[in-house]
Formats: structure tokens, sequence, C-alpha cells
């Protein structure tokens, strides 16, 4: 089973970490074409207990986006969904700690960071997350 600290060492192992507390990471991760992605790892607990790591990217404000189009594309994606917070549209997903190995964090969290980008380049042209 991994641990929140388990996670922060193998995130930290492998990324440049920008900000973070005892209960978030901040990173940015290149991705396609010179282009980057902004990531945030949160450790989260549910009602029942259990650990979650909650892995999110901004797409771009909410403002900006064609909301149809967004909700559409985001759809077609295997893990995770379409959030908002403090205006800003992100792209979210979580996995519980408590039932799984590291390994298993790095393939839902790579989809994230990419869905979130291409998002924010489909719907603005931009790379500002």
């Amino acid at each position: 089973m991994a641990s929140w600290d388990d996670l922060v060492s193998f995130v930290r192992v492998r990324y440049e970490i920008m900000r973070s507390n005892e209960s978030e990471l901040w990173f940015n991760l290149p991705t396609t074409d010179e282009r980057t992605q902004l990531v945030v790892v949160r450790h989260r607990t549910d009602d029942a207990g259990a650990v979650w790591a909650q892995i999110e990217s901004p797409i771009g404000r909410l403002a900006d986006l064609d909301l149809p189009v967004l909700l559409a594309k985001a759809s077609e994606s295997v893990v995770g969904g379409v959030a908002a917070e403090d205006g800003v549209a992100l792209f979210r997903h979580a996995i519980p700690l408590n039932e799984g190995e590291l390994t298993a964090f790095d393939l839902p969290f790579r989809m994230v960071v990419k869905v979130a980008d291409e998002l924010e380049e489909l719907l603005t042209g931009k790379d500002e997350h």
C-alpha cells in the first residue's frame, strides 16, 4: 500500500516541485511541442477515511471557454472529468492511495495532464497553464 508520503517522494524524484505543503504539490510538466502544463496533486481523505491523490490541471478561465465543446471533448477521456474552481476550468481525476502501488499513479497522472493540455490548446490556443 502507498501512503501520501510515499507519493510525495515518488513525485519529488521525478519532477521539479514549484510549491508544496503538507497536502499539495505544484509543478510544471513538459507536454508536446515545447508546451508545459501546471499540475497540482492534493492529499484527500473521503468520508470513510480512505486516502486519495487528487490530480488536477487547469484548462483555462471559464469565461473564455466554449463550455459545451469543453464538456463534449472532456467526455472522450477514459479518466477524469471537468471541474471548476475560482473561475478556472480544471481537468481532475483521483486515485485511492491505500489500494495500490505508486506505479498505478503514473498512467492516470499522465492522462490528466495530456487531456488538460489538449483541451487548453483546443479551446484557448494558448499555453498559459
